[in-house]
């Protein structure tokens, strides 16, 4: 990522990912399952640098938000989804967005899946990196990663909120 973003100090971009957390999901089989009435999750963005997935079970969960739709993501035995997060999106200025997603149930199988969460570690700052940023105009405000945790606990779980807290908007 740092290569393509023309970054040449890749510890700028490593250390979005300095710390890891892990979530198990377990989606139970549901009989009132319709992606209108019943969500695994709701949508949202992944409010960290970057997150791997592995999807366990061979029932599709996982979607994506792709032009105004939702696309499911087909698990495949032994890979890893990696997604963007609300991070990489900040430390890029826009040039990679967060990936919007959500989790649906199936009415009939159980489904699984394990989430491990890249973030940075405390005492460290979220800003658009210079090198990225160049002449273009800076659209994320600094914080550091103690107030972006604040802003992301007293958020809801709702598509990409964060994003807007976090965009400079013109006056």
């Amino acid at each position: 990522m740092a290569e393509n973003l023309g970054v040449r100090d890749h510890s700028d971009m490593t250390r979005l990912a300095a710390s890891q957390a892990v979530r198990m999901n377990y989606y139970p089989p549901c009989p009132e399952a319709h992606v209108d009435r019943v969500l695994g999750l709701s949508p949202h963005s992944d409010a960290i640098g970057i997150t791997l997935l592995l999807q366990v079970s061979a029932v599709p969960g996982l979607q994506i938000r792709r032009d105004g739709g939702w696309v499911p993501v087909m698990p495949l035995p032994g890979a890893l989804v990696a997604n963007v997060g609300d991070v990489v999106e900040v430390f890029t200025n826009g040039k990679y967005k967060s990936v919007e997603h959500r989790a649906v149930v199936n009415a009939r199988q159980e489904g699984m899946s394990i989430a491990a969460f890249h973030s940075g570690k405390f005492g460290t700052t979220y800003e658009p990196l210079e090198e990225v940023v160049g002449d273009d105009e800076v659209r994320y405000r600094s914080v550091t990663v103690e107030e972006y945790v604040k802003l992301v606990v007293s958020s809801k779980l709702d598509g990409k909120n964060i994003m807007d807290a976090m965009k400079i908007t013109s006056t």
